[in-house]
This record gives structure tokens, C-alpha cells and sequence, in this order.
């Protein structure tokens, strides 16, 4: 069944069955299609029920190939306010969108493979992951990451969809599932299975190789000197800064190149609603926006909260009563308020060299605290934890995608 080419659509296309003993399943591959072009960083496989695909209640079985238009989804798995747990697997609720026109079958979701069926977690749902031989196990941080991301690209797509917690038809957005096999796929050599692993981009970079060249080639054709006389002498180079940038912002902002002045780029660099966002946490200061209007009043908070809407309002979001977290281009936590106060009253994050410097001194910073080592400095410059090691991995990924474009 091929993609019609028109809105925003999910193709999986099915390759036959998995066997490891007692347990089988169904194995394929996805690309999302934005009206017939494919979209970069949105491809991978899935695993599903084996066949022959059905339209039963509680069959345990895949469900027919056909298309599928995709609603937003709230329960054990939501579309938008899941779980932001990134130390605890499987926490709920975790993230899912919702096909509909499978009755009598309900509740068929693209949803993660999570713990404790990693080899399986469906009852004719799909979970996306990376590259599997017949015997392996999803991971379940590849695929909530691989499910995110699919959230992510349809609310670009769709944002109305998005407002409320209701569930909604994502307007001309579909799943479209091919192919009823039944046959056993072999299982490929470890030359073939490395080979595929090789190609598949880590599902957790928020953007795929071509965007982050994009994002670097950008970065110096309108601040490479300064980039440059930024890392005299120092441990890092201008392919770690424009990895950092890759990895923190460059996903929302790519899209606005070419529609935007460069300074109204760098201007809207506030992300990060967490404390506030349903279904978020946050530990540093400040936690909500609630938090900080007590410790600093009605007007600074008040500020930064229209500063957010504006970055809202260029999303096609409606505003909401929060104060963001990360400014600029490199994202500089507003915990740092209570040293750097004037950095955020004074809106100095509009002005690439002050997070130049501020992304320069916390390097340094960590690299002294790290005796030199640098992943272990950017790995710092995150945080702690499975998070940051996820962080770390992402840009030595993106330092070598930038490198092609910086050569140092």
C-alpha cells in the first residue's frame, strides 16, 4: 500500500517474522513522508505481532495493513504530558500516538518497546527501534526516543492537535502499513547487522546529519570568527561548540532559516518549559514558574514570560503562563540566575557573543573540575547521569557530522 503523498504519513513497510525460541514477531521498517518527501531522522524499524494481520478484539495478532489516521492519545500512554524520567525505564505514562479505524480493535498506538517484554510490548501496537537480528531485544531509551520523536515532527506538523489534553485528530496524518508476510527472516551476518547499525543514525539525536551540517555551515557563515578566536587555545574546537548547539536548539530553530533575521534566530532561543509543562519535573531552582515570580516579582516574571510566548507564537502555539528555562543558542539554564542575574533581566542571551561566553566559561569550568578530559567536561556541561551519558554521545556524534564542515 503505497503513501498517497499528501500530509504527513508513517509508512511501515513489513518485512516478515522474527523467531527466537518460543517468542516471534513481526519485523519491519519505517519513514515518515512530509507530502511525499522523506524526512530526515524519522526512519528506523518496528516490531509488531506476527500475522496474518486481523481486525478481531483481543487477538493478539497485527492488525491489517491499511491507513490510518492518527489521533492524539491520553492514558498509559499520552501524546503529550509522558513521563520526563530519564533515570527509571518504562516510567509512566509513557509517550504513544493513537490509529484509529482498527475497530473492534482499540488501543492500537505507536507506543515504545519497554521493560519487561523487550523482545515484544504489543498487542497489536507498533514499537519503533533501531536495527534488530531475530534473537535481540529492543532498547527501551532508542525507542521511547524513536516514539518522541514521531510526537515531535507531527506537533510541528499539526500544533492545534496539540492544545488540549483531549484526544484529537491530527489533521492529514496517517499511518500506513504494508504488507501481510509470513514468511521467517533469516538472521543477517554481523557483518550485514553491524552494517545496519552503522547507517541507522542514534534515534536520540534531535537532528539528523543533514540538519546538523545545515546548523554548522550557518553557525560560521554568520559567526565564524568568532567561533574561532572563542577557542584559541583551548581544549575544544568549533566542531564541539556547533555539537553543543546541534544537540541543544538547533531542532527548533533550522526551520526558521531563511523566514527569519539572524538576530531574531538567536533572539528566540528560549525552550525548556519543564517545572510547568503537564507531566514534567525539575529539581533545580527555579522548579515552576510559581517559584520564581515568589523570589524575583510580578515584573521580571512576567518579562520572561512574554519572552517565551514569543518564541511560542513563531511555533504557531498559543501562549501560556510559563516561564521558560534555557536561553540562547546554547541554552544556559536560568538556575544560574542567582550568579548571573543581568544575563537574564537584561535579555543578553539576544546577543550570540554573551552565550558564546557563557557556554565557553562553563566549558572551562568542567574541563578544570575534569582534569582535562573533555567528554567528561561536556558530559558535565549536561549534568549527571543516563541523561547526560545520552547527552555526551549525541554531540561526539555531531562533532564528527560538524567536523566535516569546520575541519578542525
Amino acid at each position: 500500500m503505497p503513501i498517497s503523498g499528501n500530509g504527513w504519513e508513517l509508512h511501515v513497510n513489513r518485512l516478515g517474522l522474527h523467531v527466537s525460541g518460543s517468542k516471534k514477531r513481526t519485523y519491519g521498517t519505517y519513514q515518515v513522508y512530509l507530502n511525499e518527501q522523506p524526512v530526515a531522522g524519522l526512519s528506523g524499524h518496528v516490531c509488531e505481532c506476527i500475522g496474518p494481520g486481523d481486525k478481531v478484539a483481543n487477538s493478539g495478532k497485527r492488525i491489517v495493513q491499511g491507513r490510518y489516521p492518527l489521533w492524539t492519545q491520553f492514558g498509559k500512554y499520552r501524546t503529550t504530558g509522558y513521563s520526563t524520567n530519564t533515570e527509571v525505564a518504562a516510567k509512566n505514562p509513557m509517550p504513544g500516538i493513537l490509529l484509529v479505524g482498527t475497530k473492534p480493535r482499540t488501543g492500537i498506538l505507536v507506543h515504545p518497546g519497554h521493560p519487561p517484554k523487550l523482545y515484544l510490548s504489543s498487542i497489536g501496537c507498533l514499537n519503533p527501534t533501531n536495527p534488530l537480528g531475530p534473537t535481540e531485544s529492543m532498547n527501551f531509551w532508542d525507542s521511547r526516543t524513536r516514539t518522541i520523536a514521531l510526537i515531535d515532527s507531527l506537533r510541528d506538523f499539526a500544533p492545534a492537535a496539540f492544545e488540549d489534553e483531549a484526544s484529537t485528530r491530527i489533521a492529514n496524518a496517517w499511518a500506513v502499513i504494508d504488507g501481510e508476510p509470513m514468511n521467517v527472516l533469516a538472521a543477517p551476518s554481523p557483518q550485514e547487522l553491524a552494517a545496519d547499525l552503522a547507517a541507522a543514525e542514534p534515534a536520540s539525536l534531535p537532528v539528523a546529519k543533514g540538519g546538523a551540517l545545515r546548523c554548522c555551515q550557518w553557525l560560521l557563515d554568520n559567526f565564524g570568527p568568532r567561533l574561532n578566536a572563542a577557542v584559541a587555545g583551548k581544549a575544544y574546537r568549533v566542531k564541539h561548540l556547533c555539537a553543543i548547539v546541534c544537540q541543544e536548539t538547533a531542532y527548533k530553530w533550522l526551520k526558521w532559516i531563511g523566514r527569519h533575521e539572524v538576530e531574531t534566530i538567536i533572539a528566540r532561543c528560549v525552550f525548556d518549559a519543564s517545572g510547568d509543562y503537564p507531566g514534567t519535573e525539575r529539581s533545580a531552582f527555579p522548579v515552576n514558574t510559581a517559584a520564581f515570580r515568589q523570589r524575583y516579582g510580578n515584573e521580571f516574571t512576567d518579562m520572561l514570560i512574554e519572552e517565551a510566548n514569543k518564541t511560542r507564537r513563531m511555533q504557531g502555539w498559543t501562549d501560556k503562563p510559563w516561564v521558560y528555562k534555557g536561553y540562547g543558542i546554547f541554552q544556559y539554564d536560568l538556575q544560574k540566575i542567582d550568579d548571573d542575574e543581568s544575563f537574564f533581566r537584561d535579555r543578553l542571551w539576544y546577543r550570540f557573543d554573551e552565550c558564546l561566553d557563557r557556554c565557553c566559561r562553563e566549558l572551562d569550568d568542567k574541563l578544570a573540575a575534569k582534569g582535562g578530559d573533555l567528554w567528561k567536561a561536556i558530559k558535565a556541561y549536561n549534568g549527571s547521569g543516563p541523561a547526560a551519558d545520552r547527552y555526551v554521545a549525541n554531540v561526539k556524534v555531531f562533532t564528527t557530522y560538524c567536523g566535516e564542515i569546520t575541519g578542525d
